[in-house]
């Protein structure tokens, strides 16, 4: 099972492509001030800050369960743990995951969504199902004093997400600093 909002997904897919058509039609309608090096440089570093944003929120958010383990990406931070140490919590329409060793999460892409209400419902049930059955299965496997597994790779992990969609963070980086230099410098 594999759940990705389809609607935010597509909706993130298109912000992120129109960041660099809105750059290119700024600079090239001449729309801003006379300082055309500092309009080029502060436009691409909020497009790519957008992009980011865009990517983050709305591409990189699943939930996957297969081969007896769940693993959420959530915009920052990703959580992977058997099914076995996963308990799933839903209050008054909030869905969470209670992962033994990490705590509660709330997988942001099985918030509710008015988009995509059916697909996260099914996804929802889906994994409550897939926590369900493998909790029956270790009871049932188990063996009475059976201090479990030894495996040195189970439990629940918590990692910060990075990869390639962050060295769109550069150009804002970048920009900020060369803003701070200029002042500093009285530029």
């Amino acid at each position: 099972m594999r759940y990705r909002n389809r609607t935010v997904f597509a909706a993130a897919v298109v912000g992120i492509v129109a960041q660099p058509c809105a750059v290119l039609y700024v600079l090239l309608t001449g729309t801003g001030s006379d300082d055309r090096l500092v309009d080029a440089a502060a436009l691409l570093s909020l497009a790519s800050l957008v992009a980011w944003l865009f990517a983050r929120i709305g591409v990189q958010p699943s939930v996957s369960c297969g081969d007896g383990v769940v693993t959420v990406h959530n915009p920052l931070l990703s959580y992977r743990a058997p099914l076995t140490d996963v308990q799933f919590v839903a209050r008054n329409g909030a869905v969470g995951l209670r992962m033994e060793g990490v705590g509660t999460l709330r997988p942001w892409v099985l918030s509710k969504s008015v988009f995509d209400g059916g697909r996260a419902r099914s996804a929802r049930g889906e994994l409550r199902d897939a926590i369900s059955r493998a909790h029956e299965a270790r009871a049932r496997d188990a063996t009475p004093g059976d201090p479990g597994t030894g495996d040195p790779d189970s439990g629940a992990r918590r990692w910060v997400r990075w990869g390639a969609t962050d060295l769109l963070l550069l150009p804002p980086l970048a920009f900020a600093v060369w803003n701070v230099v200029d002042v500093l410098t009285g530029g």
